[in-house]
């Protein structure tokens, strides 16, 4: 063999040897990049799955989450279903039929890529996530426009708890009139009545997944929540003698109605009268929705003819009067459209006004003045266009009337009844900001609840009509209203019978 060949051979024997330390160095290169990444990618599981293989090329896996927390890593998805699948038909097809299980909102499962191939931990997964009561069930998910979201067994439950609740501000008779767009005959005699209503929140139905306890499974659980929202705090009253439905309403910051609603079984009107002992759900409203009524009113007013004329008589003495002529009220018939959310007085409107007699204006002759801080003994309302909400003896010792606006949610202006002058006016733990006014004709009259001091210092003389203060909620109280008291001769009196109710 020439030394040309010998070198031609070697040549070539070098080619081949390095080559394939290339390869193999490459290869030994690849399989430390995928130990190292296997290391990186693992991260702490609820279930514990070791890595059995590692793998030269990548591959999907599915990882099931609790929030932020790893469970573990599926390794047949089709096999946790089929596992749903047994428990839906154990346990919950009877009660929920041709409907299926999930999972709740805080499950969710991610893919991604690995080198790892991991241990089968499939039915430990399973068996955590179902002793947790991470399961859930496909139910009617109700959308409230308001933001609210609750899940029913059944729709038709749910609508009928909103009927019902609906028809706790408004009677059958009229509900079933307006349902059928049809308008309620307008009043021909004084009273009142509903002519319109709306709930002002919409709701979208579809299907979600909910745990069983976060499903409300009939129709009483569906108006308990309608009534009094998620999670409320139940209260009862023991009737006590001499009680009202009206009184307890008042104390325990309902309405009448809906008093009356939440103990059908043992309330039939507003009227009745009460066996103490019984005891009545008072529990607090907080409902998901608004019921707008609106109420046709029709009522007789009082209209209270002007400040009398003083005529002077110099054949009167200083200090005599006598009455040329007498005062008369006058009377108009007016129509107002009252408008409530959940029976809490939103607006007032007047519709129609008619004089039906006209007002007389009192003339009175005197010596040289009238004294202007005599009364004239006609008490007019301390408040304008408004209600009485808690009357004579409504509850025990209440000798006095609880009267708020028909508007703004039971805040206005308060109004002397008559002439007089401010006697006391301050502050007192139950009274709150008050007024004392004295009409120098042994009347006295008692303003309580204002919002803050009176408008009108002690000793200040004030016209009837004039206003004195503003209703709020200071000292003992559970609603805004102004406590309004007539007193004789330091003796109270029921001030119906002097300002009619």
């Amino acid at each position: 063999m020439t030394s040309k060949k010998i070198q031609i051979i070697g040549i070539m024997g070098a080619l081949v040897l390095s080559v394939f330390l290339g390869y193999f160095s490459q290869d030994i290169n690849k399989i430390g990049k995928v130990a190292a990444y296997s290391q990186i990618e693992r991260e702490p599981s609820v279930v514990e799955q070791e890595v059995i293989s590692t793998l030269s090329s990548p591959m999907n896996i599915k990882k099931i989450y609790d929030k932020d927390q790893l469970i573990g890593i599926i390794t047949d998805e089709k096999r946790l279903t089929n596992l749903l699948e047994d428990v839906y038909d154990k346990e919950y097809k009877e009660a929920f039929p041709d409907t299926q299980l999930g999972y709740v909102d805080d499950i969710y499962i991610s893919e991604e890529l690995t080198y790892n191939q991991y241990e089968d931990k499939d039915q430990e997964i399973f068996e955590y996530v179902y002793k947790k009561e991470l399961i859930a069930i496909e139910v009617p998910k109700i959308e409230f426009s308001n933001g609210h979201t609750i899940f029913v067994k059944n729709v038709s439950d749910f609508n009928n708890a909103r009927e019902t609740f609906i028809k706790s501000y408004i009677n059958e008779e009229i509900y079933d009139l307006l349902r059928n767009n049809k308008k309620v005959p307008r009043l021909k005699s004084y009273g009142e009545q509903i002519i319109d209503f709306k709930v002002n929140e919409s709701i979208v139905v579809s299907k979600g997944y909910a745990s069983i306890e976060n499903i409300y499974l009939d129709e009483v659980e569906i108006l308990n929540y309608l009534s009094f929202g998620k999670e409320p705090e139940y209260k009862s009253y023991t009737v006590q003698e001499y009680d009202t439905v009206q009184g307890i309403a008042v104390l325990n910051k309902l309405s009448v109605n809906q008093l009356l609603s939440i103990n059908k079984e043992k309330l039939k009107d507003d009227n009745q009268i009460l066996i103490p002992g019984t005891e009545l759900n008072v529990t607090e409203f907080n409902s998901p929705f608004n019921v707008i009524v609106t109420k046709e009113r029709r009522v007789e007013e009082v209209i209270h003819p002007d400040e009398p004329i003083i005529q002077k008589d110099p054949s009167l003495k200083e200090g005599l009067t006598r009455i040329e002529v007498k005062e008369e009220k006058g009377l108009k018939d007016t129509v107002y459209e009252d408008v409530y959310v959940n029976d809490e007085p939103l607006e007032s409107n007047v519709v129609s006004s008619k004089v039906v007699k006209e007002p007389v204006r009192e003339v009175v002759k005197v010596g040289t003045y009238v004294e202007p801080r005599i009364g004239s003994g006609s008490f007019a309302w301390p408040m304008s266009n408004a209600r009485m909400i808690c009357g004579w003896y409504c509850y025990p010792g209440h000798q006095a009337v609880d009267i708020q606006s028909r508007s703004n949610r039971g805040y206005g202006p308060i109004y002397a009844s008559d002439r007089g002058y401010i006697a006391s006016a301050g502050f007192e733990s139950s009274r709150g900001y008050y007024v004392i006014i004295n009409h120098n004709n042994g009347f006295s009259t008692y303003y309580y609840h204002m919002d803050g001091p009176a408008y009108l210092p002690v000793g200040s003389t004030v016209r009837r009509g004039e206003q004195i203060g503003y209703v709020g909620m200071t000292g003992r109280t559970t609603a805004p209203h102004v406590h309004f008291e007539i007193r004789y001769n330091g003796v109270r009196q029921n001030p119906c019978n002097y300002i009619g109710c």
